[in-house]
């Protein structure tokens, strides 16, 4: 597997960095023509919990827009996924959690395609599939595995939302979007 530190320039197809690409809309409907770039870093097991149902949805995802936001998800990150959020400049570029799962322990990476990328009416649109081993000679492990990555998105204007069709590990795709699923606790009203 890729060593996640989205440094060695790839084209984010792999989880191992990214350039992007700008978004065409598809349907040539209001579509931003400015260009997209990407960083991706493989965040490792899920951070959320996951608090979410792997029989109801195909993952999770949150837009992380200024330094704080998402605390209650990325204090119990690990220090290079950490330093990748501090890394991070929100004035030009947002953040974009995503989590989804896998039969096995080999499926333990989440993966982009760069070719449809991109930002459609002030939304981060992206294909993003769990990876599995690259051949049946690998040894893997007998439970269902939880990853996660994050993908740092820099464009003008920056999108104030995110729309990621996901694939799990068994081919199942989902749409998810930011806001739904895993609420934000510190958001939620009341005490305990």
């Amino acid at each position: 597997p890729a060593d996640g530190s989205g440094t060695d320039g790839g084209r984010g197809t792999d989880g191992d960095g990214g350039d992007g690409t700008d978004g065409d809309g598809g349907d040539g409907a209001d579509s931003d023509d400015e260009e997209v770039t990407t960083v991706v870093r493989q965040v490792g097991a899920a951070l959320s919990g996951p608090a979410w149902d792997r029989t109801e949805r195909r993952g999770f995802c949150t837009l992380i827009t200024e330094e704080g936001e998402a605390s209650w998800l990325l204090d119990d990150a690990p220090e290079a996924v950490r330093a990748f959020v501090e890394e991070t400049d929100f004035a030009a570029s947002v953040l974009v959690y995503v989590e989804s799962v896998g039969p096995d322990t080999c499926h333990d990476e989440i993966t982009f395609d760069s070719t449809g990328m991109g930002v459609e009416d002030g939304t981060f649109v992206a294909d993003a599939t769990v990876r599995g081993p690259g051949s049946d000679d690998v040894a893997c492990g007998d439970a269902i595995t939880y990853s996660a990555a994050l993908i740092r998105v820099t464009s003008d204007p920056l999108p104030d939302a995110a729309r990621l069709s996901v694939t799990d590990g068994w081919g199942e795709t989902g749409t998810v979007r930011d806001g739904e699923g895993v609420p934000d606790s510190d958001r939620l009203a009341g005490g305990i």
